[in-house]
């Protein structure tokens, strides 16, 4: 978390808090999942859900975060985590729509979101900045899954 990029983060966690996430790690708790992205056995970024700070969230409605290692970016890993816990989080989670927001100039997460058939739905303020909002919801996701659009393939 010292090293995240400050896109990422706020600011550091808590350490108690973060204790108590890291200890339900991949297992969803009141809207929160903690996921390691792994490759071969050696973590390589970090996938989740949350609750945003003072926002209750709808229910069925989950906010998204994804970060990795800066020498892994750009390979395919973060399209391929955020479509499969995308799906996941349809599919076992009873979510309606997955949104997360993104930096306007953060243009490689974009192409991410683009990729995965994800849209942007619009812009909102938080923490002194502002931020684009992508989302996608299960009908869109069953109608890519159902064309058989390459866009919900992961690493392509």
């Amino acid at each position: 978390m010292r090293t995240a990029d400050p896109m990422t983060i706020a600011s550091l966690p808590d350490e108690g808090e973060f204790r108590v996430r890291l200890h339900r790690s991949g297992r969803m708790h009141d809207g929160w999942l903690d996921l390691a992205i792994d490759l071969d056995g050696v973590s390589i970024g970090r996938i989740q859900t949350f609750v945003p700070p003072h926002q209750e969230l709808p229910p069925g409605v989950f906010e998204v975060g994804i970060g990795l290692r800066e020498e892994m970016r750009g390979k395919g890993y973060g399209r391929e985590a955020l479509a499969l816990l995308t799906g996941w989080l349809f599919e076992h989670a009873d979510a309606v729509r997955v949104e997360a927001p993104t930096d306007p100039e953060n243009v490689p997460m974009r192409t991410v979101f683009d990729r995965v058939g994800w849209k942007q739905v619009g812009t909102l303020e938080d923490l002194g900045r502002e931020w684009v909002v992508y989302a996608i919801t299960r009908e869109r996701s069953r109608a890519l899954s159902d064309s058989g659009s390459s866009a919900r393939s992961p690493r392509t």
